[in-house]
């Protein structure tokens, strides 16, 4: 199971306030000379959006249960932009698509989940899928700002929202333990749910590892995987990346034969 299928009916209430990517991600599918895959699509929270702006769009993930959210959300398009969507229940880390693509992308801290081993052997299986010129985009966190996380074991309420099932009141708390030797930080979510006004708790516990890199690391990667970087960002707006950037947004190419 996905440790995402845990959490799969919080998600989308989670990052309802998480849309500043989105213009960024429409500007590089529609220079893109072909279509789009998602990497770890999730519940569709990036993938609609393209959808919606004339992307043609394959998805893969992990998580039956986040798929079967974004399903539900597809089913409600109309027919045209239905038929420009397939979703796959596969791991980034190894999958096999009958189709090569003009743009690949894990967005928001998607790419993080996996470990370095792993990251090498999702650029190998996304390089065979882009078309020659095809390009990747990786949206990562600071890895600066990553590394400076405190060792104070604080557990902070991130966020408050009624649950789209129950009605019920959900609180979002996290808490993160820094391994700066692995260059890994665990984050452990806890979602507490209970009657609003007050009542029993249904507590929750999902736990993952963001695995971050620094810019030199991840262009050796790409390099080491047939890339060619052309770019990094530190935010939406395509600014240079900077040692006090709020992103690291990392664009490469596969080169023409």
């Amino acid at each position: 199971m996905s440790q995402y299928d845990q959490i799969a009916r919080y998600y989308d209430q989670v990052h309802a306030e998480l849309v500043e990517d989105i213009p960024l991600l429409l500007a590089l599918a529609r220079e893109a000379e072909g279509p789009v895959l998602e990497l770890g699509c999730g519940t569709g929270r990036v993938l609609l959006p393209l959808l919606k702006g004339g992307a043609t769009v394959s998805g893969i993930d992990s998580s039956q249960d986040m798929l079967k959210l974004a399903r539900q959300k597809i089913e409600a398009l109309d027919h045209e932009t239905r038929n420009r969507v397939t979703l796959h229940a596969v791991d980034m880390t190894d999958f096999e698509l009958s189709q090569h693509f003009g743009l690949a992308l894990a967005a928001y801290n998607s790419f993080l989940h996996l470990n370095p081993a792993q990251m090498a052997r999702s650029l190998a299986a996304t390089r065979r899928h882009l078309q020659p010129g095809g390009r990747l985009f990786l949206d990562l966190p600071n890895p600066m700002d990553l590394a400076a996380t405190p060792e104070d074991n604080t557990v902070t309420l991130e966020s408050s929202f009624l649950d789209s099932e129950s009605g019920d009141l959900v609180l979002q708390f996290a808490a993160n333990r820094l391994f700066l030797a692995e260059q890994r930080l665990e984050i452990t979510w806890l979602f507490d749910r209970s009657p609003v006004g007050g009542g029993p708790v249904d507590r929750l516990v999902s736990q993952f590892d963001y695995h971050y890199l620094y810019p030199h690391e991840i262009e050796m990667m790409l390099e080491g995987a047939g890339f060619r970087l052309e770019a990094l960002y530190g935010d939406y707006d395509q600014a240079s990346f900077r040692e006090d950037s709020a992103r690291l947004l990392v664009l490469a190419v596969k080169p023409r034969e």
